[in-house]
Formats: structure tokens, C-alpha cells, sequence
């Protein structure tokens, strides 16, 4: 099963993980940056980017192709940056594999169960594409902008389709995901509470992260730290990168 990735550097291994309908091109010039002091690993989750595809969602199988991964890498005591969906990743990687976790970031998520209507806008667009044959991004702009307004977020979306011959395709395993979206949606269930240093980088203008979600966390992680960056949504490390990369460096000194 191939795990597509890039590398960057040298030093700690860091692997970052993407969020939902997201890839490794997403994060290309945090890793360049970041590069300079560590060794930085990006990769496609499965059933996105280039990367294999499934017949069934599982944060566990992530987690642990994740492990086979790392190990046929020679990663040992890596340190995950995951956003969004691929935070819940990396929790569940924390729980199963803590002894070659040396710390996690997660980046505006937490633990618990989403309500999977926050993603209908978008699997709406997915869903009134793949009943036309679309031969042009601009076509595809222009029918996903009744769902989808915000130009950020449509972009990131139709960054999935790829062009196949005449017509555009989509790159991730769309039709697994959207059967999927209450598993993704779901609270990954913990063996223990987790040992490790954990920061959460919270977007301060993001829902994602409640106040009474805070108030939760010492519950199952018993070394962590929250950062705030403001004036940034669920996006921060594309909203804000200055002050995400300086939040990381700070969180992974010794």
C-alpha cells in the first residue's frame, strides 16, 4: 500500500499530517521552512492525495499504516504536527505507539464528536460535480460558488480535481469519505490518557475550539498546552504561518 511523502531537511524527524480532503502540497512551504532545523516528512493520508485507497475509515489503521510507515523509514521518536481530521490521527498514533512520540501538535481540533453537518456544503459540491462531467476548473468554480463561497475555502476543495484525459476527476477516495463522514466526525475512543507533550494550536477566530472543550482536556492529556493565534480560522498554519511556525519551534525546544 504506497504512502506518497516528501522530505525536507535533516535533524528530528517531524511528519506533519493533513486535515480532511487536504494533501501534502498543502503544507509544502511550512515543511521548507521548518526544514532548516528539522527533518520534516509530508505525506497523503489514505484515500487522499496519492496515496492508497480503502474500503472502510479507521483513525486506527491510520494510525497504525502510519507506524508501518515510520518504521520502514527508520523514524524513530518522531514528533506529528496533524491538522484538523489528521490531529485525530495523530491522538490515536499518541495511544497506540507513545514510545516513539516524542510530542504532538494538533492543530484546531480536539477529541470529541463533530457534528458532521459542518461539512454538508462541501460534500454537496462534491456530490453536484460528480453528476456532471466537468471539463475546466472555471466551470467547476462557477458551480461550486452556491455552496462554497468562500474563495479559500473552494480552492482548497477543486485543488482535488485532477485532470483525466477530457474530463476532471477527483484525486481522493470522495465517494469512501462522504460514507464516511460520521467515522470521520466521531470521537476516537483512548486506551489510556496520553503521556506526551501535546500543544493544541487553536485559530482564534475558529468554532472548532471551545472554551468548555479546554476545560476538558486534562481528562485525557496529562501534559498540554493551548495557543491562541488570532485573527485566524480553521486554517491557521496558511492564515498565520509566521506566528504558527514560531508557536512550533517554541513548543519543540528541548
Amino acid at each position: 500500500m504506497k504512502i506518497n511523502f516528501k522530505s525536507y531537511g535533516e535533524g528530528k524527524p517531524v511528519v506533519i499530517l493533513h486535515g480532511l480532503l487536504g494533501s501534502l502540497d498543502n503544507w509544502v512551504s511550512v515543511s521548507k521552512t521548518l526544514s532548516s532545523t528539522y527533518k520534516i516528512i509530508i505525506l497523503d493520508l489514505p484515500n487522499h492525495g496519492k496515496s492508497y485507497h480503502t474500503t472502510e475509515f479507521s483513525f486506527q489503521k491510520m494510525a497504525e499504516d502510519l507506524h508501518l510507515f515510520c518504521e520502514k523509514n527508520s523514524l524513530r521518536n518522531i514528533s506529528i504536527i496533524g491538522h484538523s481530521m489528521g490531529g485525530k490521527v495523530g491522538i490515536k498514533y499518541a495511544d497506540l505507539y507513545p514510545d516513539n512520540l516524542d510530542k504532538l501538535i494538533v492543530v484546531d481540533i480536539v477529541n470529541k464528536e463533530y457534528s458532521p453537518e459542518r461539512f454538508s456544503h462541501v460534500f454537496s459540491t462534491i456530490k453536484i460535480l460528480n453528476s456532471i462531467k466537468i471539463t475546466s476548473r472555471a466551470q467547476a468554480t462557477i458551480l461550486s460558488k452556491e455552496f462554497i463561497p468562500r474563495e479559500g475555502e473552494r480552492n482548497f476543495i477543486l485543488k482535488n480535481l485532477k485532470r483525466n484525459g477530457e474530463y476532471f476527476d477527483w484525486r481522493p477516495n470522495v465517494k469512501l469519505l462522504i460514507n464516511s463522514i460520521v467515522k470521520i466526525s466521531s470521537r476516537i475512543k483512548l486506551n489510556r490518557p496520553i503521556k506526551n507533550k501535546v500543544l493544541f494550536i487553536k485559530g482564534g477566530n475558529s468554532n472548532y475550539i471551545t472554551k468548555d472543550d479546554i476545560k476538558e482536556l486534562s481528562e485525557s492529556f496529562l501534559l498540554y498546552k493551548i495557543n491562541e493565534i488570532p485573527n485566524s480560522g480553521h486554517w491557521v498554519h496558511a492564515e498565520k504561518p509566521n506566528e504558527f511556525i514560531n508557536s512550533i519551534k517554541s513548543f519543540f525546544k528541548p
